[in-house]
């Protein structure tokens, strides 16, 4: 994959980002796309409306983008998917995605609230933070597993009660779609060996490349 291909990888992701956006609300911006060396950034935003009308609170989706390792396929090196009270921005919810994570989770979220029984448990504990519950990650399945940005989508309507467009269900259902064979087909490049087994068991006939098989990436499997 050459460079003008990740950028033309990275524009029509994010064409199908800003569809399903604006397939759910009203008020979505136009994407920012940046270029920074071999990586892509890409940011779009858009306000989330009351059952009045009423901006309510701010939606962003950060995302950088690159080549995966063997540099054929486009990766998600970072994401943040943001809610902000819109009266002042003060973050909500953070879902979050680091490729390269190290101390934390690579995929986690992120809450911004205040509880009395977790403050408590935390001091009692000994966190350094304990009045700071967004100072938690809270693991969401590592890269492969990670929650979809269709997802938070759902969860903004159904459960928020945000404002949202006719048909917003099938944007969303089609998008969660997407964006899961997306990732049975990176789980299948990761771990060949169990992606032989279950289509063996199934009846299908697999041969091996001439090189011999590929070999699993354990580091796919274990990183938190």
């Amino acid at each position: 994959m050459t460079r003008l291909d990740l950028h033309a990888e990275v524009d029509r992701f994010t064409a199908e980002t800003r569809a399903l956006l604006a397939a759910c609300f009203s008020e979505i911006s136009e994407p920012d796309i940046e270029s920074r060396g071999d990586r892509v950034v890409t940011k779009v935003q858009g306000h989330l409306l009351g059952a009045r009308g009423d901006r309510l609170a701010e939606l962003h989706v950060f995302q950088r983008f690159c080549l995966d390792s063997a540099e054929k396929y486009l990766a998600v090196e970072q994401s943040v998917f943001k809610v902000s009270a819109a009266v002042d921005r003060t973050p909500i919810v953070r879902y979050d995605y680091d490729r390269h994570a190290r101390s934390k989770p690579s995929s986690h979220i992120q809450i911004h609230a205040h509880r009395g029984a977790v403050s408590h448990v935390l001091s009692q504990s000994g966190h350094p933070k304990p009045h700071a519950l967004e100072s938690l990650h809270f693991p969401t399945g590592g890269a492969r597993f990670r929650p979809a940005l269709e997802d938070l989508l759902e969860f903004l309507i159904r459960d928020c009660r945000f404002q949202a467009k006719q048909g917003w269900e099938a944007a969303i259902r089609d998008g969660r779609e997407r964006w899961r064979r997306r990732q049975v087909r990176a789980v299948v490049r990761d771990v060949p060996s169990e992606a032989v087994d279950v289509l063996t068991d199934l009846g299908y006939k697999i041969e091996p490349p001439e090189k011999g098989p590929q070999r699993d990436n354990a580091k796919a499997l274990d990183t938190w």
